[in-house]
């Protein structure tokens, strides 16, 4: 089908860099291929000298008595770079390894441009967070490992990010312990996994790609029947990560004799425990796979082609042996992989959930497992204004606060305070949103309204323990059941109330006297800067089943809120 030309115009900037981009990609594609002849080339006569008897067999074959080449005519082929564009890269944990090796073997053949590659491992949900466009330190590039983190975190961070074509997958598989395994009869389909009476155990679902592909792919087999009685049993034994689980395998096999991962996180975990060595067991039905691509998330034209340089390098053979190497499949050159002595079942692809199902499957688990209420109290003292690059400490909380709205379930109940010396009626803290469920329309707005809102009520000095004793008094008296009930409290300071108020001594004594195990309250706290009191915070938050959660440079507030917020454990049904 052809369609009529479309009207021209002067090339703007952008579809300008564009058409630079893909220029570079294809002529470092057409240098890639040169250097691979040359070093083709060199093989041959390398082969041809040991035949020859050495520099002299080489010059026959030639057909000229040259000098050998030298050191420093060698040299001269190397690359020169007077600078260079640094690019960083986060990356999946499961791939972090893997990438790094990747751009040092990039960067040291002559024919690659002149970038320096920093490869960060950042998990998904962390990721959520820390790419909202007006947050320090974004990266140029992020390598997710499945596309559905790039739809999701498009919709919280309110991104445009673009999903790539991968360059590498990871087939899901069950990793099971090898006396489990010998005593399955035959391949069992994915029902029999996780309908057992002894089902196999997921990482969490809402933040773990295992977990989610498990689940997504799991859940349209199930009645609504079984649904209702599967999903709680498996929830009630989740694990926070793929890492926890082999973990426990080592020490308490019993524990956590079966659970989906990559093939590539069980060939890592083989080779670091071979006293301990899982096996791989395929679903009858095939299994989805862990895929990672390279997305460009840079607005900067040089680091964009820096980008699009490696991403064509990924996809190359000599790129497909490092992958293969730490256990990872090209998607561009085959590779045949080695299993594990007494494995069960060939790899066989099964269809990837789409995100309409991930969603769906999520909606269940959050149904079936425990929800959140969370009272949100944000530092407002006039040291938030503080500069951190182009931006402020405050900024960087205001935009953070809106993407964790977005990340949390809708089913979570929030509520939003600030504090800060003397915020009307002798108190040092104000509400802004009251607590309310965020699958209310009304209530969700009320709270996107107000984390943007923050920068306005900067002022005074940081009235921190006579808040904290007010926002756990708030959650007590409204506390629920049925869900984790916490304050997340996050500062750039210590307690300085000229006022006076209470000291941390009269704080931790009330908490004390004020805690019921069997009805927690989290006190999670956050401290930015390194003017913070952590040694204060840190008593605090472990008096109260909780933890403290540093983040001394700024820049890093977000990947550090992203683990407070989804840090939470249950022990004997009860979860804080």
């Amino acid at each position: 089908m052809t369609n009529p030309p479309p009207p021209q115009r002067p090339a703007g900037p952008y579809e300008q860099s564009l058409t630079e981009t893909r220029a570079a990609r294809k002529a470092l594609e057409a240098r890639i291929a040169a250097a691979r002849r040359r070093r083709r080339l060199g093989a041959i006569l390398a082969i041809l000298a040991v035949v020859g008897g050495g520099v002299g067999g080489v010059a026959w074959w030639m057909g000229r008595g040259t000098e050998p080449v030298t050191a420093p005519v060698a040299a001269a082929t190397a690359k020169k770079c007077s600078t260079q564009t640094p690019v960083t890269l986060w990356s999946a944990p499961s791939m972090q390894p893997a990438a790094v090796a990747l751009v040092k073997a990039f960067q040291a053949d002559p024919s690659s441009p002149c970038v320096d590659y920093q490869v960060i491992s950042r998990k998904p949900i962390e990721a959520m967070i820390g790419l909202g466009k007006g947050q320090p330190n974004r990266p140029d590039g992020w390598i997710p490992d499945s596309p559905l983190w790039v739809q999701k975190v498009n919709q919280a961070a309110q991104l445009n990010a673009k999903v790539a074509t991968p360059f590498a997958e990871s087939p899901l598989v069950i990793a099971m312990d090898p006396t489990a395994a010998s005593q399955l009869e035959g391949q069992p389909a994915w029902l029999e996994l996780v309908a057992s009476d002894s089902p196999i155990r997921l990482s969490d679902p809402r933040s773990t790609t295992a977990g989610m592909l498990t689940l997504s792919t799991t859940l349209p087999l199930l009645s609504k029947e079984q649904g209702r009685v599967i999903i709680p049993k498996l929830a009630q034994q989740m694990a926070a990560s793929d890492d926890q689980l082999f973990a426990t395998y080592t020490t308490e096999p019993a524990k956590a004799s079966a659970f989906p991962t990559s093939e590539a996180a069980l060939a890592e975990h083989n080779r670091v425990n071979p006293d301990k060595k899982m096996v791989s067991v395929i679903p009858a039905e095939g299994t989805p796979a862990f895929e990672y691509s390279l997305i460009n998330v840079s607005t900067n034209p040089a680091k964009a082609q820096g980008i699009e340089a490696l991403r064509a390098f990924l996809r190359s053979e000599d790129a497909a042996k490092t992958l293969a190497s730490f256990g990872l499949r090209s998607t561009a050159v085959p590779v045949t992989l080695p299993t594990p002595p007494g494995s069960i079942g060939d790899i066989k692809p099964g269809s990837t959930p789409n995100a309409a199902q991930v969603t769906a499957a999520i909606d269940v688990w959050q149904a079936a497992t425990t929800s959140f209420q969370l009272l949100s109290v944000f530092d407002v003292s006039g040291s938030m204004n503080e500069e951190v690059g182009n931006t402020t400490r405050v900024k960087i909380t205001q935009e953070a606060a809106g993407i964790a709205l977005n990340a949390l379930p809708r089913s979570t109940k929030l509520g939003l305070w600030v504090f800060s010396s003397d915020k009307g009626g002798g108190r040092d803290y104000k509400e802004l949103v009251p607590i309310g469920l965020l699958s209310e329309d009304a209530h969700r707005a009320k709270m996107a309204v107000a984390a943007t809102s923050l920068s306005k009520e900067v002022e005074g000095w940081t009235g921190l323990y006579d808040t904290i004793w007010a926002a756990y008094s708030k959650v007590k008296a409204s506390y629920d059941p049925t869900r984790v009930n916490a304050v997340v409290i996050l500062t750039d300071g210590k307690n300085e109330d000229p006022g006076g108020g209470l000291s941390l001594e009269q704080l931790l004594a009330r908490i004390k006297e004020a805690t019921d195990p069997k009805r927690p309250i989290a006190i999670t706290t956050i401290g930015i800067g390194p003017g913070v009191d952590a040694d204060s915070l840190r008593k605090i938050s472990r008096s109260s089943f909780s933890d403290y959660y540093g983040a001394e440079n700024p820049a890093d507030m977000t990947t550090v809120l992203a683990k407070a917020l989804f840090d939470h454990e249950c022990r004997d049904g009860v979860c804080a």
